[in-house]
């Protein structure tokens, strides 16, 4: 039988009894168990794409709700390079800190995008790429990958590496502001509007009493944004496939232009837990595709060049439907002959 803890069965020794002891032993074994089975349950961790963002634009739920999504364009996504944990530990210092962690051995995979041209780069950087049989990339980008969804070096990334209705991660740098002042970076109200003379916009004193410095962490003018920012949990909601264009709801950082990563989200409510394996390739037909993907995916409308989640409002279709009841009630009188009173009888 299953033993309770030892500090727990000391310090309640004189308050249990046999049948609480066994209850509580039960539990305490089905609590544990179930633990084990949540900590047990690992799904496989695949590569992301390398994005650029376009534009935003409203889109419209089946429910006439407004919603604001932002427009990724995938350039010429490719695999440039695989490495193994091992290598990627004995030559990395963020390998040592990377390829052996609690979700096991991870495999790094480089993704490159956007040709460039090969002329104006080094021999040495020309030389990773010939290895894939792939041009040079302008963009580069590294994501962790298990054993069980490793894909080929020189496989080129489709959009349809995502499924409509998932969510994705996104990270990218934030807007660069230059230098500005505590109001615009920290949100200060600044000084007071009357009685001021050249600093209303001024963060005021900076010093405390006694101490003559400024304490770490002070909230003052500097160097605003271009940091790297992490946005989860956002949902793709369109694709259009000549174009390579992903439609996520939400906003993404970074400005219009900006390249950002793309990988499968995290979070446990909204992780993928079925999809491409290893990644979407041109040979798998559509309905094959539709069969192994999730049951929300098959609801997506599919059309020859555009994928729509179920939840978006396809103009294509009626926005209104008439019964055989509504048609006649919009018949009803002959409009061109004056109305006549009837007498009642």
């Amino acid at each position: 039988m299953f033993q309770l803890p030892p500090v727990y069965e000391g310090s309640h020794a004189d308050l249990l009894d046999d049948e609480n002891r066994l209850s509580i032993r039960t539990l305490f074994f089905v609590s544990v168990f179930y633990r084990h089975c949540l900590l047990s349950v690992s799904y496989p961790f695949f590569e992301g794409l390398v994005a650029r963002k376009i534009g935003m634009m409203p889109q419209w739920t089946t429910y006439g709700e407004r919603i604001l999504c932002t427009l990724l364009e995938i350039c010429q996504n490719h695999i440039v390079s695989v490495v193994s944990p091992e290598d990627w530990y004995r030559k990395s210092i963020i390998g040592k800190r990377k390829a052996f962690n609690r979700e096991g051995p991870l495999w790094k995979v480089t993704v490159g995008a956007v040709d460039g041209d090969a002329n104006i780069y080094t021999h040495l950087y020309r030389k990773q790429f010939a290895k894939a049989c792939i041009p040079p990339k302008k963009h580069l980008g590294s994501f962790l990958v298990s054993e069980d969804a490793l894909p080929t070096i020189g496989t080129k990334l489709d959009v349809r590496h995502f499924i409509v209705g998932q969510y994705v991660t996104a990270t990218g740098k934030s807007i660069d502001w230059g230098f500005q002042g505590g109001m615009h970076r920290w949100g200060m109200r600044g000084q007071p509007a009357l009685n001021t003379t050249k600093s209303h916009r001024r963060i005021g004193s900076i010093g405390s009493v006694g101490d003559a410095r400024v304490w770490p962490g002070k909230r003052m003018p500097g160097h605003m944004g271009y940091e790297w920012v992490t946005v989860s949990g956002l949902e793709v909601v369109r694709m259009n496939v000549d174009n390579q264009v992903i439609y996520v709801k939400g906003s993404v950082p970074g400005d219009i232009g900006n390249i950002l990563l793309l990988k499968d989200c995290l979070q446990p409510e909204k992780k993928l837990k079925v999809g491409p394996m290893p990644t979407w390739l041109p040979c798998i037909s559509e309905a094959e595709r539709d069969t192994e993907a999730n049951e929300e995916a098959t609801m997506n409308k599919l059309r020859a060049n555009e994928i729509i989640s179920h939840k978006l409002f396809d103009f294509t279709s009626p926005t209104l439907t008439f019964s055989d009841e509504d048609a006649k009630k919009a018949i009803g009188r002959d409009k061109t002959k004056a109305k006549i009173a009837k007498v009642k009888k």
